[in-house]
């Protein structure tokens, strides 16, 4: 009885010891790389130092700890919509008035 909770304990510190390695092989390969995080954007591919995390799914590549690793900000307040304030005046521009010179003979 005894072994199996010498073991249980042996193999239980394994497992919780494992959960603080890297996330991946890549990610322990370029950990101590100066952070670059890049992303793909309308017709090209942008870096940052820091992840941006709302552009979680269009990252391309990254060096440096796992942008996991980075506390996720907090989605800022949602503005409630709002109309416009009311003018009290109207501009229009004057309907253009065609003259004889704007008018082409025809070849007859």
């Amino acid at each position: 009885m005894k072994r199996a909770v010498k073991l249980g304990t042996v193999i239980g510190g394994l497992v919780a010891l494992s959960a603080c390695g890297y996330v991946d092989k890549y990610e322990e390969a370029v950990y101590d790389e100066e952070p670059r995080y890049c992303y793909r954007q309308l017709g090209s591919i942008q870096c940052f130092s820091e992840p941006v995390h709302r552009d979680a799914a269009r990252l391309v590549n990254y060096y440096g700890p796992h942008p996991s690793r980075y506390d996720t900000p907090s989605p800022p307040d949602r503005l409630e919509p709002a109309a416009p304030r009311p003018v009290a005046f109207y501009v229009r521009d004057e309907e253009p008035i065609p003259d004889d010179s704007t008018v082409h003979p025809t070849n007859e």
